[in-house]
């Protein structure tokens, strides 16, 4: 167990002591106020040998207890697969010294470079990375996560499927479902017939064709939250070493590994095309590749349903998934119908 050895009265929690090595001495706490869902720290540890090491630390009351649990989770989920890109987990649990329950999540301090963003190869190359060491390994082949996930403070189930286009169906349904509870009614009589649309049509459209006809969808582990906040340089422990990417803030998924693509399709999140294509440069799109670009943007929807949903004060918001909606479903509308044998034909 570590020791807090500052000149203050109340000390860390013996708990979060016994995370941390083995002898250490905890020589400054440094809050660092990076969340609106919990309090955020850095803890600096004199280590027995005479070196340094700083953790990064996340504290949460009993009612964000599954937001806890939900980034011990996934930060381990994906730190098992590119330990070169994700910060050490190191510990989930409760506070001992304090009568109501409070949870905290622990991992090894990364000294982030917030700009600039990292250029596509940078940013992609640990979500390739974690896409190809992840594929069709997940529990049994099915497709969800062990535990509920948050996307800010929105919950989301994570029941396991076997096909994915069961899985993502359920999911897009909760989540134009969620938002409608939250923002209030439609201010156009079009928008529910629209949403019906897309989920009944416009999924299969795009998803079935992904698991029939002899195909079949792999599962791989996603981040599910891709935007440059999560994505950003890191200085390297050693001076004389690069700097690497680190990602964070995992909302793991076992799924198809294009849905990753959503976030980074979205123009909100300020990266781009650029980055898709790089990519598609080393992971194939799925068959039918015709329906790549179609289904990248079938993503990007769940994502402006999300950021509807979080920030329901913006009537914009609303307006931008309803425009991406009222599109996809027009061009599943215009496709020309296959056309069908003559009498006799082969």
């Amino acid at each position: 167990m570590a020791k807090d050895i500052r000149d203050i009265r109340i000390k860390l929690d013996t708990a979060l002591l016994q995370a941390l090595p083995l002898g250490g001495e905890v020589i400054s706490v440094v809050p660092l106020g990076l969340s609106n869902n919990c309090e955020t720290c850095r803890i600096d540890v004199r280590l027995p040998g005479g070196g340094m090491q700083s953790f990064f630390e996340k504290v949460t009351l009993p009612t964000y207890l599954e937001l806890m649990l939900a980034h011990w989770t996934a930060e381990s989920s994906l730190y098992r697969f590119i330990p070169g890109h994700v910060p050490r987990p190191v510990a989930f649990g409760t506070y001992e010294s304090v009568s109501s329950p409070v949870h905290f999540f622990l991992m090894e301090f990364a000294d982030l470079v917030p700009a600039p963003v990292p250029n596509p190869a940078a940013f992609m190359a640990p979500v390739i990375a974690l896409h190809r060491a992840s594929m069709a390994k997940s529990p049994g082949g099915q497709f969800g996560f062990p535990v509920r996930t948050r996307f800010g403070h929105l919950a989301q189930d994570n029941t396991w499927e076997s096909s994915w286009e069961v899985w993502w169906t359920k999911h897009m349904t909760m989540t134009v479902d969620r938002e409608r509870e939250i923002r209030g009614p439609y201010s156009s009589p079009e928008v529910g017939p629209l949403k019906d649309a897309f989920l009944n049509t416009v999924l299969p459209r795009y998803l079935r064709p992904l698991e029939t006809s002899g195909r079949s969808v792999a599962p791989c582990l996603l981040h599910t939250d891709l935007w440059p906040g999560n994505v950003q340089y890191y200085r390297p422990s050693n001076a004389n070493d690069e700097m690497k990417v680190a990602i964070f803030d995992a909302n793991g998924l076992w799924g198809h590994n294009e849905a990753e693509l959503g976030i980074i399709s979205n123009p909100r999140c300020g990266v781009g095309q650029a980055y898709v294509d790089e990519y598609r440069k080393h992971m194939p799109a799925s068959e039918p590749a015709v329906d790549a670009d179609s289904r990248a943007f079938m993503y990007m929807i769940r994502h402006q349903i999300c950021f509807a949903t979080l920030y329901p004060g913006d009537p914009s918001l609303r307006d931008i998934w309803v425009d991406s909606m009222r599109l996809l479903v027009q061009t599943v509308r215009d496709e020309k119908p296959p056309e069908k044998a003559s009498k006799g034909g082969s």
